[in-house]
């Protein structure tokens, strides 16, 4: 905080650029806060913001505060700006939005400027930032747990009496909405029917319809049923269909099966207790976004109203993303299709073929995971490649068979003994009826910073028709001063599963640069969180033995230097679908360069992204090879 009369330009400059920073390297949303003398100079509609050196007759004493906002949004990492301005003139503060697309990130950035005057107009006694104290101290009667920049900016208005501006500019389309504070007159399991998504979307659908039926009361699922009736029989008095009940009809009966489906979920549900990291893990599947930052039985609420009012908006069937959300946790649990709770939600939604559907999906992919080919290349030593290639071929926890293929020390003779590798395993997986999809790869950090070996032409790729999953083979057989990496691992992996959004640490060029000091921080308990590279370094592999050491998943860039923020942002988006989601978009990003479209969902900017990644199924194995012979004896 920059107070009094002693603020100097170049220090408000410094701070805000310094703060951008901070917030890129954590991932973080940053809040911007100007309060103070704003002016115009000359003709032009900027606003001025005046430090204690400033001065209106000399334009680069003043701190542009809509070219500085720009620079801030620009910044790799920065999650979101959040600005308030509190100055004369304050609607001049608003950056060139168009001159963001052509910057760094083109325009995957996200502002929420909020201004308590317009661009010609005065301000008074801090009337706005007054107002906006009370409204983040006191909260807002019947707003959800948070508050967006837009409905804190129409409260003070309210409350103020005056017209304050707001410009919201959003380019991170698969990002959580952003929002300014926790609702204070919120309570946590207050027992509303409706949460900020359903109450957001009733609000709109009955604003148009007259302020009697938009004060409807809700206290159940059986008031929505009688505010169904009531549109309905408003209907029939009309001459024609009104475009507005109908959209009204549709939100109620939308919201009604997401009442309906939470109540079974909570408190019918056949299957394991419906956990946060099951809740999101489920949800991110099936909207193929993340999920709402929200926690508990509230969590689930949000998921089940998003499913059913805002993701229908992208698929065909309005019901069929909440369906595939069942499934997918039904068959987690080892439910079949024909239990009974399951067959009569199904039976009440109009959706018993649906869930069947989602059923036969859900299966297939199970089916799919069973099978997984080890393919270890550890017999390597230090950079070189291996002169055997020592293979394992896995149902589950189960060992199917294991083998040892003799290959050329090279990365051509390597890939040429994939193939064998391939045809063994293939026959082996015929004999047990299930198809072979799934392939790990553990090799040192010296191959797998520059090896990718889903390249791997084998007729078509590797890639096109397996999914591949790099793993370090260093974790096989630890030296005695690692010896407790794998102990920690698994701490580490269970501290990632609790919270919303991806648990990464991004590192950017200046902070991979002390390679001493990042690795003391790691020691410390910096961070229990996958550590990702914005930069790509030019040493990459030593760097790389340091860090999978020391975090269970590692991602950086495939090209020199830095990845573009789109592809920082996919990896949030499609976190819950990692790693496998990063062979699909290997693939994308392939029929791309053969000319075909891109599917526009993301994949060809998480295809920008490498990645070594550790998992409880990865560590087991671990374990197996650390304390078994390979004698045909089955895994734990």
């Amino acid at each position: 905080m920059l107070s009094g009369s002693d603020v100097k330009r170049d220090e408000i400059d410094k701070a805000v650029r310094e703060a951008a920073e901070r917030a890129g390297e954590a991932g973080a949303v940053l809040v911007l806060v100007f309060i103070g003398h704003g002016t115009t100079l000359g003709q032009m509609p900027k606003l001025s913001f005046m430090a204690s050196d400033s001065s209106e007759d000399l334009s680069t004493s003043v701190v542009d505060i809509g070219h500085l906002l720009s620079q801030v949004l620009d910044v790799h990492g920065v999650q979101g700006v959040i600005a308030v301005v509190d100055t004369c003139h304050a609607g001049g503060a608003v950056p060139d939005l168009g001159m963001l697309a052509a910057g760094v990130r083109q325009g995957a950035t996200r502002l929420a400027l909020l201004m308590s005057a317009g661009a010609t107009e005065p301000a008074y006694g801090l009337a706005f930032s007054r107002a906006l104290v009370r409204v983040l101290r006191e909260g807002l009667p019947g707003a959800g747990e948070f508050l967006s920049p837009a409905e804190v900016s129409e409260s003070v208005s309210k409350e103020t009496g005056t017209d304050s501006r707001l410009v919201i500019m959003d380019g991170l389309t698969f990002q959580p909405r952003p929002w300014l504070t926790r609702n204070a007159r919120h309570t946590a399991g207050n027992g509303g029917l409706l949460r900020a998504v359903g109450e957001e979307d009733l609000r709109r659908a009955l604003e148009p319809i007259g302020e009697a039926v938009a004060a409807f009361p809700l206290a159940t699922a059986g008031d929505l049923g009688r505010l169904r009736r009531t549109l309905e029989a408003l209907g029939q008095h009309l001459a024609r269909p009104d475009q507005h009940i109908t959209y009204a009809l549709r939100t109620i009966d939308r919201l009604t099966d997401a009442v309906r489906t939470c109540e079974f979920l909570s408190s019918s549900w056949p299957g394991k207790p419906l956990e946060s990291d099951r809740i999101r893990r489920a949800y991110a599947m099936a909207a193929r976004q993340p999920a709402p930052e929200s926690n508990a039985d509230e969590l689930l609420r949000d998921c089940v109203e998003s499913l059913c009012l805002r993701v229908p908006l992208a698929k065909g069937s309005p019901t069929a993303p909440l369906t595939d959300f069942v499934a997918m946790l039904a068959v987690e649990d080892g439910l079949g299709r024909d239990t009974p709770q399951l067959t009569t939600w199904s039976r009440n939604r109009g959706a018993v073929v649906e869930l069947t559907d989602a059923f036969a999906v859900q299966e297939r992919r199970v089916a799919e995971r069973r099978l997984r080919l080890v393919i270890s290349l550890h017999a390597a030593v230090a950079d070189e490649w291996p002169e055997t290639l020592l293979v394992w071929l896995l149902d589950g926890d189960t060992l199917v068979d294991r083998k040892d293929f003799a290959c050329s020390p090279t990365q051509s003779g390597v890939e040429r003994q994939l193939g064998t590798v391939l045809k063994w395993a293939a026959m082996k997986a015929r004999n047990t009826g299930l198809p072979l999809t799934c392939i790990d790869i553990a090799a040192p950090s010296a191959l797998l910073a520059s090896w990718r070996p889903e390249e791997t032409r084998l007729g078509p790729r590797l890639g096109f028709h397996y999914d591949l999953v790099l793993r370090w083979s260093d974790r096989l057989s630890l030296p005695a001063h690692l010896g407790l990496i794998n102990v920690l691992a698994r701490r580490q992996l269970y501290a990632m599963k609790s919270g919303a959004g991806a648990p990464v640490s991004w590192l950017g060029k200046t902070g991979i640069t002390g390679l001493y000091e990042l690795l003391e921080r790691l020691g410390d308990g910096w961070s229990e969180h996958a550590l990702a590279l914005s930069h790509r370094p030019e040493r990459l592999a030593e760097l790389l033995d340091s860090l999978l050491a020391s975090a269970p998943i590692v991602l950086w860039p495939e090209s020199p230097g830095d990845l573009p923020a789109a592809s920082r942002d996919s990896v949030e988006r499609y976190w819950q679908q990692l790693p496998r989601e990063f062979s699909a978009a290997y693939r994308d990003s392939w029929r791309q360069a053969s000319g075909q479209q891109d599917p526009a969902d993301g994949r060809s900017d998480l295809a920008r992204v490498r990645s070594v990644w550790l998992d409880e199924q990865w560590l087991d194995f671990c374990d197996w090879f650390e304390t078994h012979s390979f004698d045909g004896e089955n895994a734990p």
